[in-house]
């Protein structure tokens, strides 16, 4: 494939704005969608993709030439400067066609599925006149978590006939370590303090502004609020409520794999490790021979040390601790999913 031979460079932004469907996207789409896509260096005789391949990326030819092989091995050649290099190379998923470099190129890799989600958020939020360029940079915030990119386009929509939106003043505390969860929040204006108690006292962790979000957890383990958020300005918030964010956020981002699943999963990374979140005596106690024992409570420092190439594989007897886990290492940037273990 081109990313293990290409290198990056610069975006020709200007150019971009020639190629479909970006030269249909309003500025502040047009922003968004660049956050999508790489200007990649493929030197000749290198493929791009192969028929049958799952279409994950788009390219599209800056310069150089490329040749389009059908399943009858009919080929296209395509050069710089060519009508057709105007689209995406075979946009249809699965791929009908083998790419393949003949000579040195520049191409634009983009990410089809962030860039999707991406006009679909911004269209689903079209309004009468103007977009409101706060609204914006709170949405634009969220595209940008590894979370929000995994939710479906179908989702969105229905995302914002549901949020509602409350306005706080300074000094608010939104939620209070220790109480229980019934909401997940959104930052939509304004500025927030995280902090928790410690053995000396309360100290203050980090601040929140426009696009970050809390409350989620509470929500996915059943658990009670563990840190405290205090308003630093006046602001506002979105809300949802907890059944709410369980259907349209929680459940679209766990992806479930069964025993079933775990040779393809195998082959599609570097290796798929099943991971156990429970504490280490229960893990002793009784645990699958090819899994690897990380307790939830250490998740969050040893994950430092994980591989992103590897798919990590949350095995589902912790209840929800291990659901938790697994939307823990997703919203760190990890491949990860929730094992369904069998009933048999």
């Amino acid at each position: 494939m081109a990313d293990a031979d290409a290198t990056t460079s610069q975006l020709d932004l200007e150019y971009i704005k020639t190629l479909i469907p970006f030269n249909e996207l309003q500025d502040h789409q047009f922003q968004e969608a660049i956050n999508c896509c790489e200007q990649i260096n493929v030197p000749e005789r290198k493929k791009l993709f192969k028929r049958g391949d799952d279409n994950q990326h788009w390219y599209y030819l800056i310069t150089g030439a490329i040749n389009l092989i059908d399943e009858n091995f009919g080929v296209t050649s395509l050069w710089t400067g060519d009508e057709q290099c105007l689209s995406a190379l075979d946009d249809q998923t699965p791929h009908r066609v083998s790419a393949i470099t003949t000579a040195d190129c520049v191409l634009l890799k983009v990410d089809k599925k962030r860039l999707e989600l991406a006009m679909t958020w911004e269209q689903a939020d079209t309004s009468e006149g103007d977009s409101n360029e706060e609204e914006t940079d709170w949405m634009s915030s969220l595209l940008e978590s590894d979370v929000f990119a995994k939710i479906p386009p179908a989702n969105i929509q229905r995302l914002f006939a549901t949020f509602k939106s409350i306005t706080q003043k300074k000094g608010d505390v939104v939620i209070s370590e220790g109480d229980a969860g019934d909401r997940f929040y959104v930052i939509e204006k304004g500025q927030a303090q995280v902090s928790k108690r410690t053995s000396n006292g309360v100290e203050k962790i980090v601040k929140l502004g426009p696009g970050n979000f809390f409350g989620e957890e509470a929500l996915i383990g059943g658990t009670t609020r563990n840190a405290t958020i205090t308003m630093l300005s006046d602001g506002a918030l979105m809300f949802l409520n907890e059944d709410d964010f369980k259907s349209l956020l929680e459940q679209p981002v766990l992806n479930s794999v069964t025993e079933q699943d775990l040779p393809a999963l195998k082959g599609d990374f570097k290796e798929a490790v099943v991971l156990d979140v429970r504490l280490s005596g229960e893990f002793k106690h009784f645990h699958r021979d090819d899994s690897i024992n990380i307790p939830l409570n250490k998740l969050r420092t040893r994950m430092f040390d994980l591989d992103k190439d590897i798919a990590y594989v949350v095995s589902n007897n912790a209840g929800p601790r291990s659901e938790l886990g697994t939307y823990l290492l997703i919203k760190a940037g990890f491949h990860a999913y929730l094992l369904q273990e069998s009933t048999d």
